[in-house]
């Protein structure tokens, strides 16, 4: 497993704007990150982030970045 990223200042208002959706598109994905959408798909193409395709693009789930940013935040427990 990949090592968490590195979250913008800005991660937790993004994240709320994420609010009832199941993915992200690379570009919403990169603003929270806090890197470039080309970044994202670069790492998606690499296997790094779990995608879905959607038409000709591919979004990023929305359970993966909650799942990362709680890794990132130094708040997980030792038993998880």
């Amino acid at each position: 497993m990949t090592a968490p990223v590195t979250w913008s200042t800005d991660a937790e208002t993004a994240l709320g704007r994420l609010e009832g959706r199941l993915f992200a598109t690379t570009t919403e994905t990169a603003a929270i990150v806090g890197c470039d959408a080309r970044t994202i798909r670069k790492m998606i193409t690499a296997g790094e982030i779990p995608s879905v395709p959607i038409g000709s693009t591919r979004r990023v789930p929305v359970a993966w970045i909650r799942e990362q940013a709680r890794l990132g935040s130094g708040t997980e427990t030792a038993g998880s």
